[in-house]
């Protein structure tokens, strides 16, 4: 079981009003919900991409084991072998309008280009990077307008194209932190519920509230 405890202060009228129509319809500690861990790598196995959750093109090579930034071999190699762009892709269980950065570092050993993408529902976000011989982390950010319950995060090879990458990351907020390795467990927690029944508010003025409110998950094995 892992819980959260988050405080809230200075929230409007209208603030509060979201939070406890959200803490009502849920009934409490009865219903649950997604919840989407700021601190957290969305992504599941986000340093192997041969894993069963990541989903390559037909004709786009997958070899791990590749030098990476920090001198280890958790870096993989991606080479486009087809006439038309391949992507890899992983799917999460998450709101399609929500707001996400992805980001992930690469490098190539003659520059070359590498989409970066998400999409939710016909939704689909994305950014042409410029991939150098030199590490860099590469980023795309913004909130989707799809009203789907899952999101895709991928990455785009022109034909004939290949790039190393490591340190895949999705995160649910609007820039980058550092990157946290993942395996079988993410920052997406499903079945979370609030820990209490009451929902207690207390105010220090017009447009001046605030509670602490307790959230709990089972945690995936």
């Amino acid at each position: 079981m892992v819980a959260w405890e988050l405080q809230f202060a200075s929230l409007s009228g209208a603030e509060r009003a979201r939070l406890e129509g959200f803490f009502h319809a849920v009934e409490g500690r009865l219903g649950s919900f997604t919840l989407l861990d700021p601190t957290e790598n969305l992504l599941l196995w986000s340093g192997d991409l041969n894993a069963g959750v990541w989903t390559p093109g037909p004709q786009l090579a997958v070899m791990g084991g590749v030098t990476d930034p920090e001198g280890g071999t958790s870096a993989t190699h991606l080479a486009n072998t087809g006439a038309a762009s391949q992507s890899i892709t992983q799917t999460i269980e998450a709101p399609g309008w929500y707001c996400y950065c992805f980001s992930v570092y690469a490098r190539s050993s003659a520059t070359g280009r590498l989409t970066l993408f998400r999409s939710a529902g016909n939704d689909e976000q994305a950014k042409d990077c410029t991939v150098t011989s030199t590490w860099t982390r590469l980023m795309l950010t913004g909130a989707g307008q799809s009203t789907a319950e899952s999101v895709v995060f991928g990455l785009r090879l022109a034909p004939g194209s290949s790039v190393d990458v490591c340190g895949l990351q999705a995160e649910a907020q609007p820039a980058p932190s550092a990157y946290r390795h993942t395996t079988s467990r993410n920052g997406v927690h499903s079945g979370a519920r609030f820990d209490d029944d009451s929902l207690s508010m207390t105010s220090d003025g017009p447009e001046q509230h605030a509670c602490t409110v307790r959230i709990v998950a089972r945690v995936a094995s």
